[in-house]
């Protein structure tokens, strides 16, 4: 750590003030006091643009001189290196840092956004096209355009109006005054997946008992039900009637899910079930001997 140093009494003088920041002789960090009249660096680093976008694109490599058509009618007489190296699938793609955009803009939380956008535009110029790139990435963190409705933030995106909590921006613009703040309720892909299908399953588990490949037991309408399934998809099968009857003669029959068709549900078959590729050829209301023995409670 960094403390002043009192060169004539050759010992450490009090806290050292740097960045902001307060350092304490034991390690302690703490924010500079506001009558001292120091601030934290704001600026935008000047190299952006390059940072962002000047570095080297996924994709391409070595492109091995083989036959791009099966077909020897099909091919071309002549064609040019970036037709071949699509056909090839070796064409190159953008490969953006914006990691560096991203902090920059999460330093600048509880700072005026006006003040922000001058920063911004005083680095990275519109008549750039690659500077304006980098602006044009601006809104993936920050929700520019923001309203006040009932008490809650309403986020204004290019198609559409949704709530703060709902929305995937870091960051938001306070439409009362104009600060930058930082959207408590964002998470990541990962975690709003894996919360979605925490809650899938806990709804599953809730109106849904397997018993085995073919006996499922399922709540509708507050009452358990046995229902028996099969292989496959409903459809039009083919039934014989008799013992003696031709093979002309055999009776097509229509055997639909018998609980789509009684109208207990309005989900999909893999959802209702669990799993593709079967569907419901019996069902069963249960006792309530059975359902105690089961462990099943009614839904009213």
């Amino acid at each position: 750590m960094a403390f002043g140093v009192n060169r004539r009494a050759g010992r450490k003088s009090g806290p050292f003030l740097f960045g902001g920041l307060t350092v304490h002789r034991r390690g302690v960090i703490s924010p500079a006091p506001k009558e001292w009249g120091w601030k934290v660096e704001t600026c935008m680093r000047g190299d952006m643009p390059k940072v962002i976008v000047e570095r080297s694109r996924r994709g391409g490599g070595r492109l091995r001189r083989e036959k791009t058509f099966r077909d020897d009618e099909l091919a071309l007489s002549k064609m040019g290196v970036r037709r071949y190296a699509e056909l090839r699938g070796a064409n190159k793609g953008l490969n953006e840092n914006l990691n560096p955009l991203r902090r920059y803009l999460e330093k600048q939380v509880d700072r005026p956004w006006n003040k922000v956008w001058s920063d911004i535009c005083a680095n990275l110029k519109p008549s750039s096209t690659v500077q304006q790139h980098v602006r044009d990435h601006i809104p993936d963190f920050v929700a520019i355009k923001t309203s006040l409705r009932d008490g809650k933030v309403w986020v204004h995106d290019r198609w559409s109006i949704t709530p703060l909590k709902e929305s995937f921006v870091r960051l938001y613009v306070d439409p009362k005054t104009g600060i930058l703040r930082r959207n408590r309720h964002w998470t990541t892909w990962q975690a709003r997946w894996r919360h979605l299908r925490e809650a899938q399953e806990a709804a599953l588990d809730a109106r849904m008992k397997v018993i085995g490949p073919e006996k499922q037991f399922h709540l509708f309408g507050g009452t358990w039900w046995e229902v028996t399934l099969a292989e496959g998809s409903p459809g039009q099968r083919t039934r014989i009637t008799g013992p003696h009857v031709l093979p002309g003669r055999q009776t097509p029959v229509i055997e639909p899910d018998v609980i789509i068709r009684a109208g207990f549900s309005k989900l999909s078959r893999k959802e209702l079930y669990g799993r593709d590729g079967v569907y419901a050829v019996a069902k069963r209301q249960l006792s309530k001997r059975e359902m105690r023995d089961q462990g099943l409670r009614s839904g009213h």
